[in-house]
């Protein structure tokens, strides 16, 4: 009864003053055979006209507070800084997408520790790329992984874009990341990463699973062990659900879709190599990705690991369990995860499409990585 209070609740409030449900506003937001209408279409409103500070900010401010530790007679002590990520993941060359996400970004730099694209850049394929992404001020300082879209150079299906190309590509801009690559990435074009935030108590690992090999592999188990030697938590960032189909989704998790209609590959032996560092001591917090083009949430089978595979940020309703409207709050979709490592605590907030076709609200959500469950 409380959830559903929540929803009624919500719903209500975003009807009041007898505003009224709207038809798509645009015909490019329409599908074949959706909702018409014949009114007049309302000017599309700004990403920062949708989410105001008096909506945006209490939430933000709240998922970067830091944890207090009362000191007898002595001034608090306060302990970790939160990592605070934009994330978001398929924006597949919607560059007007894209503009708002970064408008947003630096609306609210003040409140975010940086931002990370988990995977497909492009579109269909690498013939779709549109040079204007790159242009978009502050892309080039985002950090990326590479997904299955970002590789398909000459079809949709085959592999065949080498990653010299996509470094080349996708990664201009790297040396502003402030991110730590393997010995002979830049010749070799070798796709991925670590970061490290010492205030924050976490190193963030950005795997490339499209060309993952025995040598990616072998740098993985080197650069976990490092982690668990300065006792820094790790997240994990990639394109792909690490377990493919297997996984659990977590109970009543609004963030978890009941629609998956594509899981992609996998990545067994980096789930293998996170296991042994948790089994060595290791604390991992969770796997940050994207393809599934719905919410994904839940925990890897037979294993103490997390995964949150965000929504498409591209304003397209292929594969999404969304209502996406142009000009409405429904256009974008990505989160912001906060980590906070001293109460163990993964702290998410929607910004765009709350709304799925299941009627389940994604406002946010605070998870408890130690004891994989759902806080609220």
């Amino acid at each position: 009864m409380q959830r559903r209070s929540f929803i009624v609740g919500s719903f209500l409030a975003a009807t009041a003053g007898g505003a009224q449900l709207a038809a798509p506003a645009n015909p490019d937001s329409a599908q074949p055979g959706g909702p018409r209408s014949c009114a007049a279409a309302p000017a599309p409103r700004s990403i920062l006209e949708l989410n105001p500070p008096e909506q945006i900010l209490p939430l933000l401010q709240n998922a970067q507070m830091r944890a207090i530790k009362p000191v007898p007679r002595k001034p608090p002590v306060y302990q970790q800084e939160q990592l605070t990520l934009l994330h978001f993941a398929d924006i597949h060359n919607d560059v007007k997408n894209l503009r708002r996400v970064m408008e947003f970004a630096r609306h609210y730099k003040p409140y975010l520790t940086d931002a990370l694209l988990t995977g497909d850049i492009a579109g269909g394929s690498w013939n779709d790329w549109k040079d204007e992404m790159m242009a978009v001020p502050g892309f080039t300082g985002v950090l990326k992984t590479l997904g299955n879209h970002d590789i398909y150079k000459w079809n949709k299906t085959t592999r065949d874009a080498t990653p010299r190309e996509c470094y080349d590509k996708y990664f201009a801009g790297i040396e502003s990341w402030g991110v730590t690559q393997p010995n002979g990435a830049n010749p070799d074009g070798l796709c991925y990463w670590y970061k490290d935030y010492p205030a924050c108590g976490v190193r963030l690992i950005g795997l490339d699973c499209m060309h993952y090999d025995d040598a990616q592999q072998a740098w993985l188990v080197a650069t976990l062990d490092d982690a668990r030697a300065k006792k820094l938590a790790v997240v994990t960032s990639q394109h792909y659900p690490p377990a493919g189909k297997d996984c659990t989704g977590l109970p009543n998790c609004p963030f978890d879709s009941l629609q998956r209609e594509s899981l992609g590959g996998a990545l067994p032996k980096a789930v293998e190599a996170v296991d042994a560092f948790q089994k060595a001591g290791g604390e991992f917090v969770c796997w940050l990705g994207g393809h599934t083009h719905t919410d994904f949430c839940g925990v890897i089978n037979g294993k103490k690991q997390l995964f949150i595979n965000v929504g498409t940020a591209k304003n397209f309703e292929l594969w999404c369990d969304s209502r996406r409207v142009t000009g409405e709050k429904s256009q974008d979709l990505f989160n912001v995860v906060a980590i906070d490592t001293y109460h163990k605590h993964i702290r998410v907030i929607r910004i765009g499409a709350e709304w799925n076709r299941y009627l389940q609200h994604r406002v946010a959500m605070c998870l408890d990585y130690a004891a994989l469950r759902q806080v609220c």
